[in-house]
C-alpha cells in the first residue's frame, strides 16, 4: 500500500471520531500530509494535478454563471476550477484548507495572468467567519461534500446560504453513495459497502434534497452530465425529485450489470442546483 493510502486510512479513522474542537484543525494536517504524499508520486502535469477538474465540468458549471456574477468555489484545490471559471464571470474566491494547495492555486492563477480571482484559506463550515453574508451569486463545490463529516454538515449547507444573495444558487457536485464507495476503498478493499477513506459523507439525491430544503434552499434541480461520458455537449436539468425516484431503483435491481451500468450515468454523481430564495 503506497504512502498516501496509508495516511488517508489513518487520518479517516481519526476525523470520523473527532469532536468539533479539533476537527478543523485535524483537516488542516490531513490533507496536507495525504496531499503532499500523493502529488510527491505524480508527474508535474497539468492533468495529474487538477483533482477532478475537466473541461466538460467546467462548461458544465458555465450554464449556470453569467458574466455578471460573484463566484465562490468551496474546496478550490489547486485552482483549476477558478481558473477555468475566471473569464466568464465578473469576479471567483476559491478557498481551501491546505496552506500548499492553496500556494500552487496562487501560482496558477499568476502564471495565467489571471486577474479577477483571488484564494484564501477557509473552511466549509466557517463561511461567515471569511465572508460577508449575501456575498456571492454562485457558490460552486465539487467532490467536497463527500469530504465533511456528517455532524458538519446542517452548519456547512447554512453557511453556504448565508453568504449567497437573494435569488443566488449553491451548484454541488459529489458522488453518489448508492454506487459507492467512491474513494480509495474500492480500489483496496472491492467488497466494503461503506468508504473507509475521506470519504465520510456520500450522499444520494434524496439526501442531499432534503437537507438543502431544511435550510431554506427552493427550486432544487438534478443535472444529468451526459458531457462527462459521451461527445454530447449538452446536460439535462429537470427537478431533482426525479433523480431521486430513479435512485429507488438502486434498491430494486442493484447487482444486474446493464442496470449497473445504467445507474452510473444516471446517478452515478448527485449533482444538484438549488436556489436561495
Amino acid at each position: 500500500m503506497t504512502e498516501w493510502r496509508e495516511l488517508e486510512l489513518h487520518y479517516a479513522k481519526i476525523l470520523k471520531s473527532s469532536v468539533p474542537r479539533d476537527r478543523r484543525r485535524l483537516f488542516e494536517e490531513a490533507y496536507t500530509a495525504v496531499s503532499a504524499a500523493r502529488m510527491a508520486t505524480m508527474p508535474d502535469e497539468p492533468e495529474c494535478r487538477a483533482a477532478g477538474t475537466s473541461d466538460a465540468l467546467v462548461k458544465s458549471l458555465l450554464r449556470f454563471c453569467q458574466p455578471q456574477d460573484d463566484v465562490l468555489e468551496i474546496g478550490c484545490g489547486r485552482g483549476y476550477t477558478c481558473a477555468g471559471l475566471a473569464s466568464h464571470v465578473n469576479s471567483i474566491t476559491g478557498i481551501d484548507v491546505s496552506a500548499p494547495v492553496l500556494d500552487e492555486a496562487r501560482a496558477l492563477l499568476e502564471n495565467r495572468g489571471i486577474t479577477n480571482a483571488k484564494i484564501a484559506k477557509g473552511f466549509a463550515d466557517e463561511l461567515t467567519s471569511n465572508f460577508p453574508e449575501q456575498s456571492f451569486d454562485k457558490i460552486v463545490s465539487i467532490d467536497v461534500y463527500e469530504h465533511l463529516h456528517p455532524d458538519d454538515v446542517r452548519r456547512h449547507l447554512e453557511q453556504v446560504r448565508a453568504v449567497l444573495r437573494p435569488g443566488g444558487e449553491a451548484i454541488i457536485v459529489t458522488p453518489n453513495r448508492h454506487t459507492g464507495p467512491h474513494d480509495m476503498t474500492r480500489d483496496l478493499f472491492p467488497d466494503a459497502r461503506e468508504p473507509l477513506g475521506f470519504h465520510l459523507n456520500e450522499t444520494t439525491y434524496d439526501d442531499l434534497s432534503s437537507k438543502l430544503k431544511g435550510v431554506g434552499f427552493s427550486r432544487i434541480r438534478a443535472v444529468l452530465p451526459l458531457s462527462f461520458y459521451s461527445p454530447v455537449k449538452n446536460n439535462l436539468v429537470f427537478p431533482a425529485v426525479l433523480s431521486a425516484w430513479a435512485e429507488s431503483w438502486h434498491k430494486l435491481a442493484s447487482g444486474i450489470p446493464i442496470v449497473d451500468k445504467i445507474e452510473r450515468v444516471l446517478i452515478d454523481r448527485v449533482y444538484v442546483v438549488a436556489r436561495r430564495a
